[in-house]
C-alpha cells in the first residue's frame, strides 16, 4: 500500500510540476527580451558637475533613456512623447551608495519590439554605511504601458533572479506602481 501511495504522490507531483512548467514556457514563447547598452562609452553626456550627471544612452524603439547620477547614487529616466518617467531607485531600495548594470532589458512580445511590456535592470547597492564592500545586487522591474512607466518591483539576489524579473513582466495580471514610484513630468 505504501507503494502505491508513494506512486500516487510522485505521480500527481510529476503531474503538477508538469503543469506548472508548460505555464512557464507558454509565457516564455510569447515574450522575449532585447538588450540595450547603458554603460558610460556607449552613452553621450547631456550634463556633469562635481554633483552628478546626466547621459542620455541608446533608445528602444520610441523610449529614450537617460542615466541620471547624483550623490553617487544611480538611476534612470525613460522618456516618451515628450513625458520623462523618473525611475524613482532611491525610494525602491534602501540605497546608501548605488551602481547600474551595464545592460538593460528589454521584455516584449517575440518578433514585435514595439509591444515591450517592460524593462529590467541590475542596480548594485551599498545598504551598509559601516561597509562600503558589502554589495547587494538587485534586479529592478519596470512596466511600461501606454499610459505610463513605473517600478513594479525589485528581485533580491537568489539563483532564478533574471527568470523571476521576467516572470513578473510576463504575467497577465496587471502590476501596481510601487507608491513612492508614481513620478511623471
Amino acid at each position: 500500500m505504501n507503494k502505491k501511495i508513494t506512486f500516487t504522490t510522485t505521480l500527481l507531483a510529476t503531474l503538477l510540476f508538469s503543469s506548472f512548467s508548460y505555464a512557464e514556457e507558454s509565457s516564455s514563447e510569447k515574450y522575449t527580451s532585447s538588450y540595450t547598452s547603458i554603460d558610460e562609452k556607449d552613452c553621450i553626456t547631456l550634463d556633469s558637475d562635481d554633483l552628478g550627471s546626466i547621459q542620455e544612452c541608446e533608445p528602444f524603439g520610441n523610449i529614450g533613456v537617460k542615466v541620471v547620477e547624483g550623490d553617487i547614487r544611480q538611476s534612470i529616466t525613460l522618456t516618451r512623447k515628450n513625458r520623462e518617467y523618473i525611475l524613482n531607485f532611491q525610494s525602491t531600495v534602501k540605497v546608501g551608495f548605488s551602481t547600474l548594470g551595464s545592460t538593460l532589458e528589454w521584455r516584449h512580445e517575440k518578433g514585435k519590439p514595439e509591444t515591450v511590456k517592460g524593462m529590467i535592470v541590475r542596480l548594485d547597492v551599498n545598504e551598509d554605511p559601516e561597509d562600503l564592500d558589502k554589495i547587494i545586487s538587485y534586479l529592478i522591474v519596470s512596466k511600461i504601458t501606454a499610459d505610463n512607466i513605473c517600478v513594479v518591483g525589485k528581485i533580491f539576489p537568489q539563483s532564478n533572479q533574471e527568470e523571476l524579473a521576467r516572470a513578473m513582466l510576463d504575467a497577465k495580471e496587471e502590476l501596481p506602481c510601487l507608491k513612492s514610484n508614481i513620478k511623471k513630468h
